[in-house]
């Protein structure tokens, strides 16, 4: 099958170039042939009807529509197609009419070797054989027709051989006028194609000298050679790395010369080579005093006018091996003293973090202690004053009995009652007093020590924490000020969150304000989304300098050493909001423009949660 297929490629292409091309003056010339040959018939017919002779009519009916098809084949532009009718109407018409008329005696018989060869040179070798094979069949024919008188031929008129004989003339001259113009294109494409291929010729030999040039100054080392191993030439670097003299090299093969330490290597190499060439190929290369050394090679293969040949290049590796190898090794050894410095830090960090937890459990210690000996202290002057009226009231009441035995006026019996009834008011204003006190710090001192999990409303959990707050907050001028609405509900944590809020407090009584200033703190709060409530702790207070910013969570950073400060307030805060309540904390503050406390955590708090 694939020998068949390039039977017939073979031919298209002896066809086409057997072809001539017909320029546009040719197809003008086709034209007048066309329109020759059309006015000949015509003329012929003309004669015919005013002789009343019917001989010759049908050639020249079969003429006029032959010229009038190859003139509308030239209009809709099949030049190759009008020129096939041209030639083998010229040969078939005087066959077909002229000789079934007039015998061999027929006008138009001189034709026929003219369109024979006009169409081996126009067409094809093939119509040309066809045309001679068909045309010797039609003679014998109607020879073999006239021979035996089935066919009686007629002498032609002078006049119409006289204008046959001119119109073939023309045609002729035409059919010349159109094959010379066609072999002048084609010479003319021979001459550039002739000239293009000189020029391809010497733009080959430059490029070879161009690559001679390129090789030989080519940094790298690199050898060419032949498809056989043998090497053609060899650069500069190449002798100066590998210490061979240039004449030991030429014309021999790399295989002779043992260049290649490892023989696999090399025919993997010629291998490669042979079909799309290497890139970076790395192989072990033996020098002229026997080293071996690591290289890098890439090969080529290309035609040039001597036939096929192969370049190699070498990248030498082996100092970069040797650097890699030696890195390998210290990094070996520097992951070694990371891990062993790693373990080290680790313990000290576990041991930063113990340390860190006992102070955290400390300054809770510290801070409720501190609630417990101001709520004392704030229960000391309700309890004192119950225990005031309490001891009025007796001391009246043994009055009201001493009365009862001597005797009551009315205005005694009304002075009694008034008594009773304020003290009782005064009892109970206390007694109230004293119980909001205990609950506030009772579910403070509860929450803290269990950090239980609830629901509670975030206005009541502030509420509370305004409430324990408020002993230490009148001996100072400053207000806190609770502007959280009812209504925001979460399922969290409301110890670790008013252990915040505190924080929050005491960090602004410490840092934010002076002892003559009026201070004001604010808590507010809203929901940023249906999921997440956003709490804000703002004061008035001289603010927080920029360098100690991205430091305040840090823990033991403060700036009360010694006086009062741990360091740990704000970093307890923190590590509440942000791993406890799974929420964020952020600060922004400038100085001279208070601080604000920005805290978003979910309403309802991770299920999963580590202490702080």
């Amino acid at each position: 099958m694939s020998d068949d297929l390039g039977s017939t490629e073979q031919l298209t292409l002896q066809e086409g170039r057997d072809r001539i091309q017909i320029n546009a003056q040719g197809v003008r010339l086709l034209n007048g042939i066309a329109i020759t040959a059309f006015l000949g018939c015509v003329t012929a017919l003309i004669i015919n009807h005013f002789k009343d002779q019917g001989t010759g009519a049908g050639g020249a009916y079969a003429g006029v529509i032959v010229s009038l098809l190859i003139l509308f084949s030239l209009r809709r532009g099949a030049v190759r197609f009008a020129l096939a009718l041209i030639l083998w109407g010229f040969a078939l018409i005087p066959i077909l009419f002229g000789m079934r008329t007039f015998g061999f005696g027929a006008p138009g018989v001189v034709c026929i070797p003219l369109s024979i060869m006009a169409a081996s040179w126009a067409l094809s070798v093939r119509h040309a054989v066809t045309l001679t094979v068909a045309v010797i069949v039609a003679c014998l024919f109607y020879y073999a027709l006239i021979k035996y008188q089935y066919i009686v031929p007629t002498e032609p008129e002078v006049s119409l051989r006289l204008i046959m004989l001119i119109c073939i003339i023309i045609v002729a001259l035409l059919l010349g006028l159109v094959g010379v113009r066609a072999l002048r294109s084609e010479f003319d494409q021979v001459k550039e194609l002739a000239s293009s291929l000189q020029a391809k010729a010497d733009e080959l030999k430059r490029s070879e000298a161009s690559f001679s040039s390129l090789f030989l100054s080519n940094p790298l080392p690199a050898i060419s050679g032949d498809m056989q191993g043998h090497m053609l030439d060899v650069n500069h670097t190449f002798v100066s790395a590998f210490g061979y003299a240039r004449e030991d090299l030429i014309g021999k093969s790399v295989q002779a010369l043992g260049l290649f330490a490892h023989e696999e290597e090399r025919r993997l190499v010629a291998k490669f080579t042979l079909r799309q060439g290497v890139v970076g190929y790395p192989v072990t290369m033996r020098l002229s005093n026997g080293e071996k050394r690591h290289y890098l090679i890439s090969t080529s293969a290309f035609e040039l006018s001597g036939g096929w040949r192969f370049v190699a290049l070498f990248l030498d590796q082996t100092d970069r091996l040797a650097a890699e190898k030696a890195q390998h090794i210290l990094t070996v050894e520097l992951e070694q003293r990371v891990a062993k410095r790693t373990a080290e830090l680790s313990d000290a960090l576990q041991n930063l973090r113990r340390t860190q937890s006992d102070l955290v459990q400390a300054e809770k210690l510290a801070s409720l202690g501190s609630m417990v000996a101001g709520i004392a202290h704030e229960l000391n002057t309700p309890v004192g004053n119950a225990l005031m009226v309490a001891s009025t009231l007796l001391d009246q009441e043994k009055q009201f009995e001493a009365g009862l035995v001597n005797g009551l006026s009315r205005n005694t019996l009304n002075q009694f009652l008034f008594n009773i009834r304020d003290s009782g008011d005064i009892l109970d204003r206390n007694l109230r007093r004293t119980a909001d006190l205990i609950n506030s710090f009772k579910q403070i001192a509860v929450d803290q020590t269990s950090e239980q999990r609830r629901d509670f409303d975030l206005q009541e959990v502030a509420h509370e924490v305004l409430v324990t707050l408020s002993p230490s907050l009148r001996k100072t001028k400053h207000i806190l000020r609770n502007e959280i609405p009812q209504g925001i509900k979460l399922n969290s944590f409301p110890g670790p969150l008013e252990q915040v809020i505190m924080n929050m407090v005491n960090n602004s009584l410490r840092h934010a304000f002076d002892e003559e200033d009026f201070g004001i703190m604010r808590m507010s709060a809203e929901l940023s989304s249906p999921d997440e409530v956003k709490i804000s702790f703002s004061d008035n207070g001289k603010g927080i300098p920029a360098q100690h910013i991205q430091r305040i969570f840090d823990p033991f950073f403060t700036t009360k050493l010694g006086q009062g400060g741990s360091g740990l307030g704000l970093s307890i805060a923190y590590n509440i909001v942000t791993v406890m309540l799974g929420g964020r904390l952020e600060v922004h503050s400038e100085l001279g423009q208070g601080t604000e406390f920005i805290i978003e955590i979910p309403l309802t708090a991770p299920v999963e949660q580590r202490s702080a």
